[in-house]
C-alpha cells in the first residue's frame, strides 16, 4: 500500500516541527515546508534519519504563487496529497486598536488567513482529484474569544475558523475534512524566549489555566496527527481548542 502523502506547512519549528516529525514516525511521506529552507531540510533530514520518508520544499505563505508552485510540485511529485497541516501564524505588534499601523493590520491578515486561504486554495482541486483528504488549520483559542492589544491577531485567527467551517460545508460531499484546532499556551521555542523576560505574567498565565500548566508541542502533534488520519469521517468542520480548559 502506497504510504500517505501529507504537507506540514510551517514545519521548520515548533508545533509544525513536532507534527512533522510525528508523521513521519507514523509511515507517513511528509512534505516539509516553510520560509526557512535549511530548517526545512533538517527536519526532512532528521525523518529520513529516524528511518521514515520526507521531502522539503521552501515557500513563502504570504505569496499565492508560491503557495500555487508548492501543491503543484507535490503533485507532480506524488500523484496525490492525502492531508495537509496548515501551521501558518504570528503576532506582529501589540497595543490598541486605535493606534494600530495599517501595515500591521495587513501583516497579520497576510500571515494568520491569506496564506491559509492561498494554500486551501490549491490544495483541494488536487485532494478532489484523488477522491477526498483531511485539512486541519491552526488557529488559535485568540480565534475564540477576544485578545487585548492583538485585535488584528484575534480577528485574523476568528476569520481562519470561519473559513475552515465554510470549506468543509463545501467540501465535505467531495470526501474532504476540514477542521481546525485553537491551541491555547503552548511551550514553543518562541514561547520560551518570552517568558524569561516576562516571568510573572507567564506565572499568572499558568495560575489562570484550569489545568494548572501550558501546553507541550506534542500535545498539538498529537492533536493534528489524528485529525490527519484517524479521525471519524463524521467530524468535519469543527474546531478543537487545546488549551488546558482555559476557554472552557
Amino acid at each position: 500500500m502506497d504510504k500517505p502523502v501529507f504537507l506540514v506547512a510551517g514545519a521548520s519549528s515548533g508545533m509544525g516541527r513536532a507534527t512533522a516529525l510525528r508523521l513521519g514516525r507514523q509511515g507517513a511521506n511528509v512534505v516539509i515546508s516553510s520560509r526557512r529552507e535549511d530548517a526545512c531540510d533538517a527536519v526532512a533530514e532528521q525523518i529520513i534519519a529516524d528511518g521514515g520518508a520526507a521531502s522539503a520544499r521552501a515557500f513563502d505563505g504570504t505569496d499565492p504563487g508560491s503557495a500555487a508552485d508548492l501543491i503543484g510540485w507535490i503533485g507532480d511529485q506524488y500523484g496525490k496529497l492525502d492531508g495537509a497541516f496548515n501551521n501558518l501564524g504570528d503576532t506582529v505588534g501589540e497595543g490598541p486598536l486605535h493606534e494600530m499601523p495599517l501595515d500591521r493590520w495587513h501583516a497579520s491578515m497576510a500571515v494568520n488567513l491569506n496564506a491559509v486561504f492561498y494554500l486551501m486554495r490549491a490544495q483541494i482541486p488536487l485532494m478532489l482529484e484523488n477522491g477526498g483528504g483531511a485539512i486541519v488549520n491552526n488557529s488559535s483559542t485568540g480565534g475564540l474569544r477576544g485578545t487585548r492589544g492583538l485585535s488584528d491577531y484575534s480577528a485574523a485567527k476568528w476569520g481562519l475558523i470561519g473559513l475552515t467551517k465554510s470549506a468543509a460545508i463545501e467540501y465535505a460531499a467531495g470526501g474532504l475534512r476540514i477542521n481546525a484546532i485553537a491551541p491555547g499556551i503552548i511551550e514553543t521555542e518562541k514561547f520560551t524566549e518570552l517568558e524569561k523576560g516576562l516571568p510573572e505574567l507567564f506565572d499568572k498565565l499558568r495560575a489562570e489555566t484550569p489545568i494548572g500548566r501550558f501546553g507541550a508541542i506534542d500535545e498539538i502533534a498529537k492533536t493534528a496527527c489524528w485529525l490527519l488520519q484517524d479521525a471519524p469521517a463524521y467530524l468535519n468542520g469543527t474546531v478543537i481548542p487545546v488549551d488546558g480548559a482555559r476557554t472552557a
